[in-house]
């Protein structure tokens, strides 16, 4: 079984990031963590598409989201939505392959450093990631992630939960 796990942010220091990093770290399932920032395409926009087709930073996105039988997504939010970055790679992904997310199992996660915990964000991915042929099977959300993550460790309250309900999903 193949996993990949990354975050919808471009923020160097994200902490969606550090979120995905520490679940696979403290797994031994062999769970691929990823950079959306690696593929770089523009923010999506028609007249670009048109123009100059689907980036191939894109194409490359899709073929190695394909490999994988599971995904851990931790969004990240603004504003109380997706962040514009991932928004942006749904849609190119979308353009290039409606159905990218097909007989994908996905687990999303969200974590902030307030108390609202990207939950917002969790379920405007939750209602749209199906429209691509995912399947999303769990969610979990971290609020005061830099309260309960120092050092690059999770508090225990914290992490044993957490990982109980990855370990759950990966089964």
């Amino acid at each position: 079984m193949s996993i990949i796990a990354f975050a919808g942010s471009n923020s160097s220091t994200s902490i969606n990031h550090a979120l995905v990093s520490y679940i696979a770290n403290k797994l031994d399932k062999g769970i691929e963590v990823i950079r959306l920032t690696d593929f770089d395409s523009p923010v999506y926009a028609f007249d670009i598409e048109q123009k100059e087709g689907i980036p191939a930073a894109t194409k490359k996105l899709a073929e190695k989201l394909a490999t994988a039988d599971k995904l851990i997504i931790s969004v990240a939010e603004h504003n109380g939505n997706l962040t514009a970055f991932f928004k942006s790679h749904l849609d190119w992904l979308s353009r290039n392959d409606r159905r990218f997310l097909t007989d994908k199992k996905v687990m999303l996660l969200s974590t902030s450093p307030g108390q609202g915990a990207g939950v917002r964000a969790l379920e405007v991915a939750k209602t749209t990631l199906p429209f691509f042929g995912a399947e999303v099977v769990a969610t979990y959300s971290i609020p005061s992630f830099n309260d309960v993550f120092k050092d690059g460790e999770l508090s225990e309250e914290v992490a044993k939960p957490l990982l109980s309900e990855v370990e759950k999903f990966l089964k």
